[in-house]
């Protein structure tokens, strides 16, 4: 029976996951978004009929990821306390390990929950995730038959403490030797619906903190999706029937270089500007409420490391003010290959193997 090692950072935003695979690691992502699909066809083909991905799942079909916009229609997210663990999070994990090729056994899993609610939440989640003795069932379009594997393990971390880990593990889960988490050194965590801020302290995390660990409502969805989708609204009828999950799309394209453009009917709009107008008013509000207000403005703190899907938007700003504490992750050996939205997903992976060791 094949046994295999896995990391899902399954976020509010985006599903990131990580499959040990000998001396590296399989990476995928898509948006954590779905919508019931029917998935009939005419059998014309694809160059007479639009071809989205599909997924089986407890007897429904579901869009997921981009291809919701196929769809556009019954478009699901779950954001909040409640969605860790439940059935649409193990949803999301099974849909990302059966995208990196998982098709039976056993799996070692690792995920994540915000670390102010890590307290609350990470026995309830391992008990979700290992109920009917972790057994899975998942069909993707395209499968002969469903893919049906069980969790050997399941992992809980707060998130910030994997992309930690990347400082002080290889990718094999081996310990470095460094001197990077000496004294205080502060993981803000910017994702789609929360912002965590994770303070270590010669590298173990400070309790007397945790009031300050989750900031939710308060990530990119907040401050730069919602913001721009009201303002293209206004703009034109065409835009209106256009969901927060288009900007995202665009603000995706454009991040991996390609363009910022969104299409609606008739129109067309660059949104470029835009992206860069709210992320500079999101790392003013970042300064304001997280780092000066809870944080002193970094006095006493040794370094800041930025994490998530929101990091590189607010970076520029954030080193203008913070200066050299503003950790250039570039530049360390055992991180400069990491993303920052992929930073908990292989510090957790990371963690697993040293732990499987």
């Amino acid at each position: 029976m094949p046994h295999y090692t896995a990391s899902v950072d399954a976020g509010n935003g985006g599903t990131n996951a990580v499959l040990a695979t000998g001396k590296t690691y399989k990476r995928v992502y898509f948006p954590s978004v779905r919508a019931v699909a029917t998935g009939d066809t005419l059998g014309l083909g694809s160059q007479w009929e639009h071809q989205f991905e599909y997924v089986d799942w407890n007897g429904h079909r579901y869009a997921v990821g981009d291809s919701v916009l196929t769809i556009r229609r019954a478009i699901e997210h779950h954001t909040g306390a409640n969605r860790y663990g439940n059935e649409f999070h193990q949803f999301l994990v099974a849909k990302a390990l059966a995208d990196l090729g998982i098709k039976s056994g056993e799996v070692d899993l690792t995920v994540f929950c915000p670390p102010g609610m890590y307290a609350e939440l990470n026995k309830g989640i391992t008990t979700n995730f290992t109920q009917q003795e972790g057994k899975v069932t998942i069909k993707l379009k395209g499968d002969k038959n469903a893919r049906e594997w069980r969790y050997s393990s399941v992992s809980v971390w707060p998130e910030g403490i994997g992309a930690a880990a990347l400082f002080i593990l290889d990718d094999a889960g081996n310990p470095v030797q460094t001197d990077l988490l000496s004294g205080q050194v502060l993981f803000l965590d910017i994702g789609a619906y929360t912002t965590d801020a994770l303070l270590l302290s010669d590298g173990s995390f400070n309790p007397e903190t945790l009031q300050h660990a989750t900031f939710e409502k308060s990530g990119v969805d907040e401050h730069i999706r919602q913001p721009i989708l009201r303002s293209l609204k206004k703009r034109s009828t065409d835009f209106e029937i256009l969901t927060v999950d288009d900007v995202d799309l665009a603000i995706r394209n454009g991040a991996e270089g390609g363009s910022y453009m969104l299409h609606s009917g008739a129109m067309d709009m660059d949104i470029a500007a835009q992206v860069e107008h709210q992320a500079g008013r999101y790392a003013e509000w970042l300064a304001n409420n997280i780092l000066d207000g809870h944080y002193n403005g970094l006095r006493g703190i040794k370094a800041l490391v930025l994490v998530g899907g929101g990091a590189k938007m607010v970076e520029e700003p954030l080193r203008e003010w913070y200066g050299d504490k503003l950790l250039d992750t570039s530049k360390i050996p055992t991180v400069k290959k990491v993303h920052p939205v992929d930073m908990n997903a292989v510090g957790g992976l990371r963690l697993a193997l040293m732990r499987g060791r």
